[in-house]
């Protein structure tokens, strides 16, 4: 008779399996049938659903049937399965956070597009489903898998092949795991220093700043303009180009923020907001050739040499006090295009989905892990919650695709309305 405790880890692991297949059949679904996840980097992500799906299938049904009938003893075909595809789709999973994150140290610290590629990334994968079914398989061909009373499944827990245990817990648990966790180390040390690259070179706050201009050459239409900084510059976020640009014939001026990708003229103004000071406006100018005042600009004053549509580029150095050296200013991450912030930001929240993914799997499965290579001092008790953390992996993980990729979490709703839609 089940007592009271077994009754609630049945109910509990019942719902973790109705969530498992829900939640790896959604993702399937969405990532099959939504055109914006047809894309590389969600093909592990339906391979691990399918290796969720298949553990909450074929594995955990039958632990609660051995929980609520411990004299119960599955035919030897049956069990010789169970016992069989447990670690072995133990070890998919595994070898899938591998395989992930060389996916995400490829696509992040590499430039090599062979590494890159689609085919790269099958055969990943087909090597995530072959080497732990080939590993595994040795130790049980031949064998008479038992009901192992301790853990309560079919398992090899009795068996004497201590020779063919080792080098597949080996190779597809520890190794994985650890090759796993040396790739997303790197993937940060990675993005940590692209950080520090793109971080001005020249610290300090801005006080003050002088502009030099040059009208260059009129034939190839580009001028150049160099802001030079007396003191130590921050940041430049206070700093913004602002020009005018003059309409043919009319002799009207209209002031217009000047995007750096469309040059409005060549009458710029440079304006620096300094922290704790009021707003400072500098002249562009040449030699003594100054540009018109305010007043000048309201008559319709334009210089009599003034060249129309030149492209203007600005050089941003510093000139501190007491050095000769000028520093060009490193390119931060804000004053890259939209479509570079963009993708980048994109890539970043992908990499840390996959890092969720990977800590999940940490808090679920290793515990059962190192219960099993340490089974002899290990009670049944500490067994049933480590199985029960284990199987709670597959149904965590859609949630976390919910959660930290929008396009996903909007598949999921769409496949949800659908179905009410067609309930109701």
């Amino acid at each position: 008779m089940a007592t009271a405790g077994e009754y609630i880890l049945v109910l509990i692991n019942g719902l973790i399996i109705v969530v498992t297949i829900v939640g790896g059949l959604l993702t399937l679904l969405v990532i099959w049938t939504r055109p914006v996840l047809r894309k590389l980097v969600n093909v592990p992500l339906a391979s691990l659903s399918c290796a969720d799906l298949l553990l909450a299938i074929l594995c955990s049904p039958f632990w609660i049937q051995q929980i609520l009938h411990p004299q119960w003893e599955p035919p030897g075909a049956l069990c010789w399965l169970i016992g069989y595809t447990s670690p072995v789709l133990w070890g998919v999973s595994v070898s899938h956070m591998l395989c992930i994150a060389l996916h995400r140290y490829f696509k992040i610290c590499t430039t090599s597009m062979r590494l890159k590629s689609t085919r790269v990334l099958v055969i990943m994968l087909l090597l995530t489903w072959l080497v732990p079914i080939l590993s595994f398989l040795p130790l049980y061909v031949g064998e008479d898998v038992k009901v192992d009373p301790k853990l309560k499944r079919c398992a090899m827990g009795r068996s004497d092949k201590l020779w063919a245990k080792i080098p597949p817990v080996v190779l597809n648990f520890i190794l994985s795991y650890i090759a796993t966790l040396v790739m997303y180390i790197l993937i940060q040390n990675h993005v940590r220093k692209s950080e520090v690259r793109v971080r001005p070179i020249v610290p300090g706050p801005s006080t003050h700043l002088a502009v030099q201009y040059s009208r260059g050459d009129p034939s190839s239409g580009t001028a150049t303009a160099r802001v030079i900084m007396a003191k130590p510059v921050r940041n430049l976020d206070g700093v913004e180009l602002v020009g005018e640009e003059k309409s043919g014939g009319e002799g009207q001026n209209s002031s217009d923020h000047i995007d750096p990708c469309k040059p409005k003229g060549i009458r710029t103004i440079l304006v620096a907001t300094a922290s704790g000071s009021s707003t400072e406006r500098q002249d562009i100018s040449q030699g003594s050739n100054a540009l018109p005042s305010d007043e000048e600009r309201e008559e319709g004053h334009s210089g009599p040499d003034e060249p129309k549509g030149v492209a203007l580029t600005v050089t941003i150095e510093s000139d501190q006090a007491g050095t000769n050296e000028r520093q060009r200013q490193a390119v931060p991450d804000r004053m890259r295009s939209p479509q570079t912030r963009c993708a980048s930001a994109a890539e970043r929240q992908i990499t840390r989905m996959m890092m969720t993914l990977f800590a999940v799997y940490t808090l679920c499965c290793m515990p059962m892990t190192i219960m099993v290579i340490f089974s002899s001092k290990v009670s049944s008790e500490a067994f049933a919650v480590g199985q029960l953390l284990a199987t709670l992996n597959g149904a965590v993980n859609p949630v976390v695709y919910g959660v930290m990729n929008k396009n996903i979490r909007r598949g999921y709703k769409h496949v949800w309305d659908r179905i009410l839609n067609y309930i109701t």
